[in-house]
């Protein structure tokens, strides 16, 4: 049995062909593959790819990946961002991650591995550095059209196999420096580098500084304008029952999220009783579901049923991401009709 969702979302510009490679130049429902072309572009040592875009998402947020090697250095020169709160997710392999509050208070790191996440704040200055060899993070920008960066200042490259990475990157060497015309420019797309931060190196057991919990306790939702970090599993839980069994773990709630109205959750589901009937739903702002484990089967207004999976075609339980446009999402609908839940995993009995 398939965990699914029956979704009428109210969203312009229906048509006929639902999956794509890159996404689309407009809003309208679609499916983009992991991997597809996704508008893939090369920076040194890295391919990013774009799976939602401004232009797709109505300027909603824009959602990428980036698959690199370990890296020496840092990956990006330490930078802020004014306008954008930047999200990173880690779907296989290993990055450390470093992030400093406006107030240049206390500069925290973590490594982050398979499911951990972290939030940098708007004007947080912060960089990455990626750690195994076969390394994926996600990010989700909020608002939209992050991507004009790294269409401008990469190059397009479309890999026929498509490779995660090109293989000829780990013997690639080049330097970290920004001329005055290369800061100009990327400050044009909301990037101001910070160029007397020094990222700390003095992590122990994947964090710094000395007392801070990853991976051995609970990690909570920082207050408005703080950056943070959530182990994968260690955060807030909330179980919902309606229908099938659903574990929401909010990792951006609207506390964290102020102004820029979004949020983001994963949510990992049950299969569904043959006794129950899917629920539909009607949502007014832009979602998107990122599937992590199993498969989730979707239908959006009059399309057929989408599959998104990462493999395996009948799952007893399926792990997404979702991304959400307001404060009147899937995530916070499951939540505000849930109860708060202390496992990352829905129980073993139906009730």
């Amino acid at each position: 049995m398939l965990s699914r969702f029956s979704l009428a979302a109210i969203i312009g510009g229906l048509l006929n062909l639902l999956y794509v490679d890159n996404a689309p130049d407009h809003l309208r429902p679609y499916v983009i593959r992991q991997y597809a072309t996704a508008q893939s572009t090369m920076l040194p040592r890295e391919i990013f790819r774009f799976y939602i875009t401004g232009a797709s998402s109505n300027n909603a947020f824009t959602l990428l990946t980036a698959n690199a090697p370990g890296n020496p250095s840092w990956n990006v020169l330490p930078h802020i961002h004014e306008r954008h709160f930047e999200n990173f997710y880690c779907f296989k392999g290993r990055y450390q991650l470093w992030a400093q509050a406006q107030d240049n208070t206390t500069q925290q790191t973590r490594v982050l591995t398979q499911g951990d996440f972290g939030a940098v704040v708007r004007n947080s200055t912060h960089t990455f550095q990626t750690i195994d060899p076969d390394t994926q993070l996600g990010g989700m920008l909020v608002p939209g059209g992050f991507e004009e960066l790294f269409l401008t200042i990469g190059n397009a490259s479309h890999p026929s196999t498509h490779s995660p990475y090109d293989p000829a990157f780990v013997n690639q060497t080049y330097s970290l420096t920004a001329t005055e015309s290369d800061i100009g420019q990327q400050q044009a797309f909301d990037v101001y580098s910070q160029l007397r931060f020094q990222p700390r190196r003095d992590a122990i057991n994947g964090t710094a500084p000395a007392g801070t919990t990853w991976h051995t306790g609970p990690n909570q939702l920082a207050e408005f304008g703080r950056p943070y970090f959530i182990a994968n599993g260690f955060g807030p839980k909330f179980l919902n029952n309606e229908s099938s069994y659903q574990v929401i773990q909010p990792l951006v709630s609207p506390t964290q999220a102020g102004d820029l109205n979004f949020t983001m959750s994963t949510i990992t589901v049950s299969t569904t009783p043959p006794n129950v009937t899917v629920p539909t739903w009607n949502l007014n702002n832009i979602q998107a579901f990122q599937v992590l484990e199993g498969m989730l089967s979707i239908q959006i207004a009059s399309y057929d049923v989408a599959n998104l999976t990462t493999g395996d075609s009948d799952p007893y339980f399926t792990k997404a991401m979702l991304m959400s446009q307001g404060y009147d999402g899937v995530d916070q609908q499951l939540i505000s009709r849930g109860f708060p839940w202390d496992s990352a995993m829905f129980p073993n009995r139906w009730s």
